[in-house]
């Protein structure tokens, strides 16, 4: 599931823990005091839900759903009982989609689209067609969404409450249903809180009757890494390779052997319990790269008739996963600029504007930031990350133009540029 990593409580863990002890979900796992050259080669309990921090900074707005003129076709389910809420249900392949009726019809558009190509997509990474549809409610805002969780996984209030003010998105195992809050996810862009989710429900189903041996690093890694596929993504993929990196930088990195089991993944809070996330998906993508293609099928393939993922990574890579762990440090930062640095992307976060992300400095360092161009000039004092990052972006608020870049600290002064192409003009100051 995806959450706001600053909210998220070692309650918060317990709960959702108890909630599916058998089942692959949003989750990672937490880490230990366990030696990173450790093998994972520790059997790890069904990997169960837990909140994923969210990548979106708070304050970026992004465009809304450009509303469409021409009618839109929508796939209705035709004889399904008709629901006691109101409730839109639509069939597109191999999903059961009930969508709130207040969502706008061509919001619906946009969510069915996404989904249709998130379930090909997941589908295919996996070499596994699902044995019955996915179950997904796209909820249409947060009252709706502590709703879904409490009639449809049966949370008490106070649950339902804690998981909704720490995710966007749900999946439980128990009942294998997803629940979306709309209203939290329609303004990012491109959508990706629906294809993590659907990523541990399809890994549920691939990894039977072992799904045992699937560490928590794994399960999360790849449904993280999976936001990253979906086209305008970009800026997801650069935060996971250089906050990864950052972590190498500041000694934040954490041991695979502490990110084995449920337990560990939700005990992780706060800055961690979102960087978590970061390492494993980068993670994943080297030991994909290792593998060559068809990495998670052939991977899932040897789990399911009982290979710990250590011996299948020896297997199918042809070096032992010990070397492996104990090369990750150096390959996380070898594929970035050495830093302090700034990374810039484009189009950013918001699906337009550009995106920006410090990476590389002091744990928690305080950074004056100047972002101007020529219509635009602010300065601010931020701090950095525990991690020694922080990410932002130059949204659809913004002109377009030339932006400039700059951060100091001490005796650290770099500065990059970065073109943004569209957003709203803005007159010079008068005299």
């Amino acid at each position: 599931m995806c959450v706001n990593m600053r909210h998220s409580t070692a309650l918060l863990g317990v709960l959702l823990l108890g909630a599916c002890v058998s089942a692959p979900t949003t989750i990672v796992a937490t880490p230990s005091a366990t030696a990173a050259a450790r093998p994972t080669t520790v059997a790890a309990a069904t990997p169960s839900p837990s909140p994923t921090p969210s990548p979106y900074p708070p304050h970026v707005v992004a465009a809304p759903v450009a509303p469409t003129a021409a009618p839109i076709a929508l796939p209705s389910c035709g004889a399904l009982p008709a629901a006691a809420d109101p409730v839109v249900r639509l069939c597109p392949d191999g999903v059961e989609l009930h969508i709130d009726a207040t969502i706008p019809r061509a919001d619906m558009a946009v969510i069915v689209a996404q989904i249709a190509d998130d379930i090909a997509a997941v589908q295919r990474e996996f070499a596994w067609t699902l044995r019955s549809r996915a179950v997904i409610h796209v909820l249409a805002d947060r009252d709706r969404y502590v709703a879904g969780l409490r009639g449809l996984f049966g949370y008490g209030q106070v649950t339902a409450e804690l998981v909704a003010d720490n995710s966007v998105a749900f999946f439980e195992p128990a009942v294998r249903i997803i629940a979306v809050n709309w209203g939290a996810v329609r303004e990012r862009r491109p959508v990706a809180a629906i294809r993590h989710e659907l990523t541990h429900v399809v890994a549920l189903e691939a990894c039977a009757p072992r799904c045992d041996l699937v560490p928590a690093w794994l399960n999360e890694g790849q449904a993280r890494l999976a936001e990253t596929q979906i086209p305008g993504a970009d800026w997801r993929l650069m935060r996971v390779r250089y906050e990864a990196a950052s972590m190498v930088a500041t000694d934040t990195l954490l041991p695979l052997g502490a990110l084995v089991t449920q337990l560990q993944w939700s005990s992780l809070t706060d800055w961690t319990g979102y960087y978590k996330y970061q390492q494993a998906a980068r993670v994943v993508e080297l030991l994909r790269e290792d593998i060559g293609g068809g990495a998670i099928a052939r991977l899932y393939a040897r789990i399911r008739v009982g290979e710990t993922v250590s011996r299948a990574y020896a297997s199918l890579a042809g070096r032992a996963f010990d070397t492996f762990q104990a090369e990750l440090p150096r390959r996380i930062l070898a594929a970035v600029p050495s830093g302090p640095g700034i990374a810039t992307v484009v189009p950013g976060a918001d699906g337009t504007g550009a995106s920006y992300l410090l990476y590389g400095f002091p744990a928690e360092a305080k950074v004056m930031l100047r972002v101007r161009s020529r219509h635009v000039d602010e300065t601010q004092e931020i701090s950095i990350s525990p991690q020694g990052a922080h990410f932002d972006s130059i949204d659809a608020s913004y002109p377009p133009g030339s932006y400039t870049i700059s951060a100091t600290a001490g005796a650290v002064a770099i500065a990059t540029s970065v073109e943004k192409r569209d957003g709203r003009v803005r007159r010079a100051p008068g005299p």
